[in-house]
């Protein structure tokens, strides 16, 4: 079965772009692998081996084997699995400063991406930059996820940079740019109706997350989950989310992807 490639954004005053990506790699129906692709560096690897056990490993060292080896090859030395119990979905973990990061060939590691069977990429792109954005990772992707706050400020600072993302990195059709919400504390702000959010914005939205930061933590901080971890609202909404993110990406791989048709013995 061919792969997906799913990147995933955010913009001003939505942070959660990192823990929606991880929650919806840990809980995702396929293999898969969730790539830190935020120019400003990952950091993931500090909350899934803290201690360094399996050395430094991520999207700069993979670069530097690939000098010598197969990029495949050098990939697959190059991902830590997820304590999640499949042992199906791994870390592919980010470079360890934004210099680090300004030296890759963001490219390159796309087209690895691409041509991955059976294997799901969800890439972690960070916060939306215009000039510091992994340009490849998002106009290459198959679905484009954009993770927005439930708040005023966040969701019209989303409506100014849609339009930029948009031509920035080619995606002209209306299945390729959706939103995933992240919901802030009742208790202390507003939200809004999640249908009302897709019709404001234009765009549809494939799920949302709850205010959940004790799961939360778990991705962000140290892992060390409880017993009530695997059913904590987080991973139960993310769960929803994935079957939902999944399947559309699924249908504009299949668009974006397929040959083009032959009239006459010549490719149209």
């Amino acid at each position: 079965m061919i792969d997906v490639l799913i990147s995933f954004i955010s913009v001003n005053g939505s942070p959660g772009v990192s823990t929606a990506a991880m929650a919806l790699t840990w809980v995702w129906p396929r293999h898969a692998v969730v790539a830190e692709c935020d120019p400003t560096g990952g950091r993931a690897l500090g909350v899934f081996d803290p201690d360094g056990s399996h050395s430094r490993t991520g999207v700069f060292e993979l670069m530097l084997q690939a000098r010598t080896m197969p990029l495949h090859r050098a990939m697959s030395s190059q991902l830590l699995v997820l304590p999640d119990g499949t042992g199906r979905h791994h870390l592919l973990a980010g470079a360890s400063s934004p210099r680090e990061a300004d030296s890759l060939d963001w490219r390159r590691l796309t087209s690895l991406f691409l041509d991955l069977e059976t294997v799901d990429v969800l890439a972690d792109c960070g916060r939306f930059r215009s000039r510091a954005t992994p340009t490849a990772v998002l106009s290459e992707a198959d679905l484009v996820v954009v993770v927005v706050r439930n708040c005023r400020g966040s969701l019209q600072t989303l409506v100014k940079a849609a339009g930029v993302l948009r031509e920035e990195h080619g995606i002209f059709d209306n299945e390729g740019l959706v939103v995933l919400i992240t919901d802030p504390d009742s208790r202390t702000h507003q939200r809004f109706p999640h249908s009302e959010i897709g019709k404001e914005l234009g765009l549809h939205v494939v799920g949302a997350l709850p205010w959940d930061p004790t799961c939360a933590a778990q991705f962000t901080d140290l892992h060390r989950p409880g017993r009530k971890f695997e059913t904590s609202p987080l991973l139960t909404h993310a769960r929803q989310a994935a079957d939902e993110i999944g399947r559309r990406a699924m249908e504009r791989m299949s668009w974006l992807r397929k040959p083009p048709p032959v009239v006459n013995g010549h490719v149209r």
